[in-house]
């Protein structure tokens, strides 16, 4: 099931995948990708969730679960509260601002979306997703939503953690 959420949310049939949600398990990678990329919150996001995803993950330092945090985070779907209690079991910190930070966050602020794309495109450089940082997801992806680019924000954060 993983690998045709994953398909059909790289399709673009977010909606249609929204369907899988009663069918994954709570804590698996497929759970992890509908909670990111549908179009409205499907799935509660809790504590509990987070840490069913954590104990499965087995990339390297919790890479997945740490750009999970992040894109939920993004996105706004997951109590502050909670995002930071699990931000600090990954040893991560979300708020940590650098220049390009305060940049897209600036661009967001002001909508201007062209320059949140372009800077966006900026905190995407690597060579691989392993390469993405939490910090770099969590402020792509709130930028994008804050603009009205939703959709793209939703897929990013998906992606990041399908590949991370």
């Amino acid at each position: 099931a993983d690998r045709l959420i994953a398909s059909m949310l790289t399709a673009g049939l977010d909606r249609n995948a929204s369907a899988w949600a009663g069918v994954v398990d709570e804590g698996s990678l497929g759970w992890a990708l509908l909670a990111l990329g549908t179009p409205t919150n499907i799935t509660a996001v809790d504590s509990g969730a987070l840490g069913d995803f954590y104990g499965n993950d087995n990339s390297e330092k919790a890479h997945k679960s740490a750009l999970l945090l992040a894109g939920l985070a993004g996105l706004g779907r997951v109590d502050r509260e909670v995002a930071n209690t699990f931000a600090g079991q990954l040893g991560i910190d979300l708020n940590r601002q650098t220049r390009w930070t305060r940049l897209i966050d600036q661009a967001a602020d002001t909508n201007n979306q062209a320059l949140v794309v372009l800077l966006a495109g900026v905190g995407m450089q690597g060579d691989g997703w392993d390469k993405m940082t939490s910090v770099h997801l969590y402020h792509i992806v709130s930028a994008l939503n804050r603009v009205g680019l939703s959709a793209e924000a939703r897929m990013i954060a998906a992606e990041a953690v399908a590949r991370g």
